[in-house]
């Protein structure tokens, strides 16, 4: 009898909550069986050592974000918290590669400035000698 009553009780239940319970259960499993984001922070920190030499100068703010999202990354793995550490070192790459790309371009900027300078010198020098 004991067995019918908790039979009947579940029965009884709506479907939404039936739904909800099923939800519960299937995103307590998802994040039970999120793998720890080891290749995510690894290649955040690669990103990370490559932009540092060269960011410093142009993209620092843009270096100073990745490396705060990598650090807390990282304690986010240490506490099992894997989906937001898979985010936070995501986008700590990304603010690497953004913090490279905008040191680079700054140099190539002042390279083709310094080229511009050398052309209008030999200008100047071919039209001396013109004359």
């Amino acid at each position: 009898m004991a067995n019918d009553a908790a039979c009947k009780a579940c029965t009884g239940r709506s479907d939404l909550q039936r739904a909800a319970v099923t939800a519960l259960a299937a995103a307590l499993a998802a994040c039970s069986s999120t793998p720890p984001p080891t290749e995510q922070v690894e290649a955040a920190r690669a990103a990370v050592s490559q932009a540092a030499p060269v960011a410093v100068r142009d993209g620092a703010a843009e270096l100073t974000a990745a490396q705060i999202k990598l650090s807390r990354a990282q304690q986010e793995m240490e506490r099992g918290e894997y989906a937001s550490a898979r985010m936070l070192a995501e986008q700590a790459e990304v603010d690497a590669r953004y913090a490279w790309t905008l040191a680079e371009n700054a140099r190539v900027q002042r390279a083709a400035v310094e080229v511009g300078e050398s052309v209008k010198v030999l200008r100047e020098e071919l039209d001396r000698r013109g004359k």
